[in-house]
This record gives structure tokens, C-alpha cells and sequence, in this order.
């Protein structure tokens, strides 16, 4: 069409245009909707696209797995990993006392729920989460009867299995990656059936839509007569404020040292390690509890580690623990030795044993880590006799202590050789004189129990066959 023959105003319009005048208002409006519809449809074009995409990556099909190879004492892998679920062990592969079921949360189920916590509150995540509870796990029937505690990983609760009246205590766990469930499944089973370690029954996994604010469940064997530090903090007339005999405090620290010992030629730490976290069991045992700050060391060559002393020492630069019970590395900062550092809780439990009091600031005593000097610790022992709150400590118990309390962390023993002072192993007794200490007799079983019954008069202990086997 030529020029001539456009309608009157398009003739105009190009006039304007071909003489530098600016477009009518209409005609702005119109491009300008025009150029939104095509931003519009390219838009849309794209999230058509991207859908598109989606939709066939999920059509796809996934890899196959490989098969699972577990190897005799290697754990199964993490239930929630995609991987091959836990074998179900038979009683001719597995002991009854190293079998650990695994739940899922089409498992359980609610049977009754009291609308009051034991507290006789509203349940909520800043106090006690549940009042008495039935609960039916596979084809068992479990009841919830009472609280027992709280730690920095969830709530502990007593609970029954009604079907034949067993005790239990279940770990309610308030964390999706909790890592005392982490450490649990990895466990190998010599540590599970240690006489010094918790005997776990049963976990179930992510219950956190049906058991809020809980993601797991740990079932594990109940043990009665509670915590050392009830024993150290018993206001009996006849015990309250004085040390236990030092027999007694070699026999506890004996099962302390076994237990971390086994734990260490596995790779396994503890790191919090506290009165609080050893339970004395009916045989008058301690009892290492709350893996809630362990770790588990791998050797660097292969995806599991061997049950040999091989693994690699663990560090860390992360701060676990309780202030009181760490070791002055532990708040610095810097990569530490986890075996060094649990060694030295291990001066502190002997000398709460002893002084029934912290010895240090950080826990509300009067020493500080910059009194912790030399082979002596003469400051800290200066502060500690001097200011009458603590009874007096044997001199061969002092220079055990110091041989736990070194800043330099290098220069304290390791687990297998605190066990082998226990034995009198010469060398070893050479190499870290303050350990003669723990090589000398213990309690026998019935001046032990007596010492205990007297803190705890309402703990029952069963000895049969004789005294408490000593190591």
C-alpha cells in the first residue's frame, strides 16, 4: 500500500515521526501493551519449560543399588540413608544382649496420651513434654510412667514393656540429626555389651509428627540405683561433706578407666564425661551413659573402622562437654586430643570423689586452670588446703590427680595405660609415677556396697557369687 492511500492520521503520524515530533499518547499506550505481552508469553514459555523438566527428571529411573555387604562386626548403616535397611540378626548369628531393633514411624502408635505432663502442666518444649503415655510399638505394648531427667539431646522417661514388666528408660531425642542416635547405630558391638556401657534395646526413628518435639526414640536399658553424683551429694548425716574411702573411689574410677579403655581401641571419645553420666547398676558397677557429645573416629583407608588399635586419634576443635569437667584445651579454640581431654575428667571425677566439691572456677570452686602448673600443681593444692572448704587429700591421691591435670595435654597417660597401672604394669608405673596410686587394692564387695548403701540407703544392690570382680 503507498503512501497516498494510508488513512489521514497514519499519514500524519509518519509526518510527525519524519519530522522529530513525539507520538500521540495512544500510541505509547499501545506499544507499550504490546511489548508486555511478549515479555508476558516469554515468561511463561519459560516456566512451561522448566516444569516440562521437572516432571521428567522425576520419571526417571533410579540407579540400581549395589548390594550391602556387612562384614561381622561392622553395624548397619543409618536407617535414614539411602541404603539397604538393617538385617534382622537370628539367635544363631547374634547373642540376645547385642540385638538392637530398629522402628520406623508406621511402627508406633498412640494408644493413650494424658493432655497433662507428669508435672501436671500443658505439655511444651520448655518443660516436660509428657504425662503418662501408651504407646504400641510393632506388636508391643509400652507405657510411659514417669520422667527421669533432661540433657542437652531430649528428655529421659521410665517406660514398661507391659507384655512382661520390664523396665526401660527411652530417650526421647529433640534433634532430626541427633548424635547419640548417630553414634548408637555405629556402635560396634563389643561396646554394646561392655560391662561399663548402657545396653541398648530398641531405637525409632522420626516419630516428630506423632511424638512432638521428639525426632527419635532411644530404648536402652534402665538402671535403678541413679547417677554417682547422687552418691556424692547425699545429705546422709554419716556420709554427707566427707570422702568416700579411697578404695571405693579406686573401684569406681577402675570401671571408668575399662569402659574408656574399650571405647578408645574402637575410635569411640565420650567427652562429657561427669558424675551425672555414670550410673552405678545392682551389681554395684558403674555404668558409662549420654554418648550425646561422643564421636566416632574412622580410619582414613577404608568406610569402616577395624576392631584393632589402629584408628586415628580423634580431635576436635568444637567445645563439648560441661566447663567444670573439661580440660582448659577444650575452650580454646584450637584442634585438641579428644583421649587427652577425657583423660582429664577423669582428675576431676577423682577428686570430686574425694573433695564432694568442684575444684575449679568453672564449676564453682576456687582453683583456676592458671593454677595447673609444672608436675606439682603446687598453687592449686596451696588454694585448695588453704581455703577450708575441701577435706584433706592423701598425698599419693594428689600426685595421681596430677598426673591426669597437665596443660600440656601430651604429657597426661592414655586410657590403655591408665588400665595397665591398675595391673602394676612397670612400665608403665615408671613412665607416670602418680599413677602407683591407682595400682593399690580396692574395697572389698561388701565394705564397697556397705559405703554406698549408706550414701543411697534406698538403692538395692545384688551381688551373687562373691565380691565384684576386680580388673
Amino acid at each position: 500500500m503507498g503512501y497516498q492511500h494510508l488513512p489521514f492520521s497514519h499519514r500524519v503520524a509518519r509526518r510527525q515521526r519524519r519530522q522529530g515530533r513525539p507520538r500521540s499518547i495512544k500510541a505509547k499506550l499501545i506499544g507499550g501493551v504490546a511489548a508486555a505481552c511478549i515479555v508476558a508469553a516469554f515468561v511463561l514459555w519459560g516456566w512451561a519449560l522448566v516444569l516440562l523438566l521437572q516432571r521428567l527428571n522425576a520419571l526417571r529411573l533410579p540407579k540400581p543399588q549395589q548390594p550391602l555387604v556387612l562384614e561381622k562386626d561392622q553395624p548397619p548403616p543409618l536407617p535414614y540413608l539411602p541404603a539397604l535397611p538393617p538385617p534382622e540378626p537370628t539367635a544363631s548369628e547374634t547373642p540376645e544382649n547385642e540385638r538392637l531393633g530398629w522402628r520406623y514411624p508406621g511402627d508406633l502408635l498412640i494408644k493413650s496420651r494424658s493432655d497433662l505432663n507428669f508435672d501436671g502442666l500443658t505439655p511444651a518444649p520448655d518443660r516436660v513434654w509428657y504425662g503418662r503415655t501408651t504407646l504400641e510399638i510393632g506388636a508391643q505394648e509400652w507405657s510411659v510412667d514417669k520422667f527421669l531427667n533432661y540433657g542437652a539431646e531430649g528428655q529421659t522417661y521410665l517406660v514398661t514393656r507391659t507384655a512382661t514388666g520390664e523396665k526401660f528408660a527411652a530417650k526421647f531425642c529433640n534433634k532430626s540429626d541427633s548424635m547419640e542416635v548417630k553414634l548408637v547405630q555405629e556402635l560396634p558391638r563389643q561396646l554394646v555389651i561392655h560391662d561399663n556401657f548402657i545396653k541398648y534395646e530398641m531405637i525409632v526413628l522420626d516419630v516428630h509428627e506423632i511424638l512432638s518435639p521428639a525426632h527419635h526414640i532411644i530404648f536402652m536399658e534402665h538402671i535403678p540405683n541413679g547417677e554417682l553424683f547422687d552418691v556424692l551429694a547425699s545429705p546422709e548425716p554419716s556420709v554427707a561433706g566427707k570422702p568416700l574411702s579411697e578404695g571405693t573411689s579406686r573401684r569406681i574410677l577402675h570401671d571408668v578407666i575399662s569402659g574408656m579403655a574399650e571405647c578408645y581401641r574402637y575410635g569411640v571419645t565420650h567427652r562429657d564425661l561427669k558424675p551425672e553420666n555414670l550410673l552405678i547398676n545392682e551389681q554395684g558397677r558403674i555404668v558409662i551413659i549420654d554418648m550425646g557429645h561422643a564421636k566416632r573416629v574412622r580410619e582414613t583407608g577404608g568406610p569402616s573402622p577395624p576392631s584393632a588399635l589402629t584408628l586415628a586419634r580423634a580431635t576436635t576443635t568444637n567445645p563439648y562437654g560441661t566447663p567444670a569437667f573439661n580440660a582448659p584445651e577444650v575452650s580454646g579454640g584450637r584442634a585438641y586430643d579428644c583421649e587427652w581431654s577425657d583423660v582429664w575428667s577423669v582428675g576431676v571425677i577423682a577428686f570430686y570423689l574425694h573433695g564432694k566439691l568442684p575444684a575449679f572456677s568453672s564449676g564453682g570452686g576456687v582453683a583456676s586452670w592458671d593454677d595447673v602448673s609444672g608436675t606439682s600443681n603446687e598453687d592449686l593444692w596451696r588454694k585448695i588446703i588453704s581455703c577450708g572448704y575441701y577435706p584433706q587429700f592423701p598425698e599419693e591421691l594428689r600426685f595421681f590427680i596430677n598426673a591426669l591435670w597437665r596443660i600440656d595435654p601430651s604429657e597426661r597417660p592414655r586410657f590403655n595405660q591408665l588400665e595397665k597401672a591398675i595391673t602394676g604394669d612397670t612400665e608403665t608405673l615408671n613412665q607416670f609415677p602418680g599413677l602407683q596410686w591407682l595400682a593399690r587394692p580396692v574395697n572389698d564387695a561388701a565394705d564397697f556396697i556397705d559405703e554406698l548403701s549408706r550414701s543411697c540407703p534406698n538403692n538395692s544392690f545384688h551381688l551373687s557369687g562373691g565380691p565384684v570382680k576386680r580388673w
